[in-house]
């Protein structure tokens, strides 16, 4: 190596290990303070097909030569110099293998597989190849260890021609940055719906009611959310009936139904906004019924229709 070389990475100088660390730390952190922003989707990437890789293949080969095989003959082995280029494509392979490997596993159900979960298999695992790395780089000859320097040109860094093809390369990059900055950020485009769901009392789907007394009361747990990208008025009627009339009631107080008309409530969401409440009801005669739930936006775009079969003793 040249006197005018500087050392950027070597004995003493893990600055590659801890910026791998680094990234990995700033892609956990940044979905919670920045989720919409491009520079999370950036480091989430490297973090995921990059970092870890590097650590692991810097833990399996610390050096600058690296044994491949040992010979017949005793005490001769051939030797192999590992390359920058190298490293990093046995980085991505090895970080696409570490991390589907990881999430098979997680699917097993040891853990549930969330950004939570991903971000913290991703930490373990770099952060420990990262100490191994560091550990046995420290244990190699100083000329022996892995060392990225800089080596100043002794001519202009570019030509007429290669600063020309340098700038469209620069352009280039900087247009499909700005292409994809704006699609990351641009809203998800679809039709706007309102969503609504019932459930059992303690909000699972196979505890609906199906089974009561004449005048028994019953519970069922109603949520509705709205992304029509507006505020709206909804109507929710309850009823025994096909039929879209009825009469107002207080939803704190469990409402009685008989065949006829049905009974309703209304409510106000903000856009993006949802409600979660009990409603109670009992069912006075006897008999085979279904009870009809309904949510209608005030504004006659859509009317969504659930139902439960429930049978009267």
């Amino acid at each position: 190596m040249a006197r005018s070389d500087r050392i950027l990475v070597g004995p003493g100088r893990p600055y590659d290990i801890i910026l791998v660390c680094a990234v990995v730390a700033v892609a956990a952190l940044l979905p919670v303070y920045m989720p919409s922003s491009p520079l999370a989707w950036f480091f989430g990437f490297a973090a995921v097909f990059f970092c870890p890789g590097y650590a692991i293949v810097s833990a399996l080969l610390p050096g600058r030569v690296e044994v491949l095989a040992r010979t017949f003959v005793q005490h001769q082995e051939r030797t192999q110099a590992i390359t920058m280029l190298e490293r990093s494509a046995i980085a991505i392979g090895l970080s696409a293998t570490t991390v589907a490997l990881a999430s098979t596993i997680m699917t097993r159900g040891l853990v549930e597989l969330n950004a939570l979960s991903v971000s913290l298999t991703l930490i373990g695992i770099t952060f420990a190849a990262s100490a191994v790395a560091v550990r046995r780089r420290s244990k190699l000859p100083p000329g022996d260890q892995f060392i990225i320097a800089y080596r100043p040109p002794e001519r202009r860094p570019f030509a007429r021609k290669e600063a020309a093809v340098a700038a469209l390369i620069i352009v280039a990059v900087m247009g499909l940055g700005v292409v994809a900055s704006t699609g990351l950020m641009s809203v998800p485009s679809g039709l706007p719906y309102s969503e609504f769901e019932v459930a059992g009392a303690d909000g699972r789907l196979d505890h609906l009611p199906s089974t009561l007394s004449a005048g028994q009361v019953a519970t069922v747990q109603i949520t509705a959310a709205n992304h029509l990208g507006r505020a709206a008025d909804y109507t929710l009627i309850i009823s025994l009936s096909d039929s879209m009339s009825a009469t107002p009631f207080d939803p704190s107080a469990p409402v009685s139904l008989s065949p006829g008309a049905g009974r309703s409530t209304t409510f106000t969401l903000d856009d993006e906004g949802s409600v979660q409440r009990g409603l109670s009801f009992s069912i006075s005669s006897p008999g085979q019924w279904t009870v009809f739930l309904r949510l209608v936006d005030a504004g006659g775009s859509e009317v969504m229709t659930l139902w439960m079969p429930i049978t009267v003793t």
